[in-house]
């Protein structure tokens, strides 16, 4: 009886199934995370640029008459302009202001065809030093606790009459309104009338 050695089978290569080899693998796995960063970080990159200069820069518009200015598909009226109040809402669920309140009574129609929101919270005042303002979004559920409200869809042709509160520092004079027809609409600065 002869004796043979043992031979182990030579290595075979692992291929996955595109036919790589696994380093060749890995490396197709790993440029494929690498440009799903970059693609998410350039989104996040450009969300933010977007944010910023809607915020920094928006049109200053001269309007036919005092008090009224078109974005979107919104005209908007200033009536008139209150300040000095410390707090707003039913007894109990008040909301105080930290400086004081001042509120816009505006009036806005919906020039378009389709019925449309507007939203409070992307409006903006402006002080004599350039400050900006936002509006005080849980104030402005109080105040415009009427049929129709600013609060809802405005239809095609409609106007609804409301109020836009802004909490502001006592000492500060408000001159602007920045009004947006929509979160992507530029805005339009409106002087304001005197605070009555």
């Amino acid at each position: 009886m002869t004796y043979a050695p043992h031979r182990s089978a030579p290595p075979a290569v692992v291929e996955d199934y595109d036919g790589l080899d696994p380093g060749t693998a890995a490396l197709r796995t790993r440029l494929w995370i690498a440009g799903g960063i970059v693609a998410v970080v350039a989104l996040i990159s450009f969300g933010v640029w977007a944010v910023v200069t809607a915020e920094s820069r928006p049109a200053v518009v001269a309007s036919n008459a005092p008090g009224v200015a078109t974005a979107g598909h919104f005209e908007f009226v200033v009536k008139g302009v209150r300040c000095g109040l410390d707090s707003v809402g039913p007894d109990g669920l008040q909301q105080r202001a930290s400086g004081h309140f001042c509120l816009l009574d505006v009036s806005v129609k919906n020039t378009g065809s389709e019925p449309e929101l507007f939203d409070s919270g992307s409006q903006r005042v402006y002080d004599t030093n350039g400050v900006a303002y936002a509006a005080a979004d849980q104030a402005a559920v109080f105040l415009n606790d009427r049929n129709p409200t600013l609060l809802n869809e405005i239809p095609p042709g409609g106007t609804v009459d409301g109020v836009l509160p802004f909490d502001v520092p006592t000492d500060v004079e408000l001159v602007e309104v920045s009004v947006h027809g929509a979160l992507s609409t530029p805005g339009v600065r409106i002087t304001l009338p005197p605070a009555g």
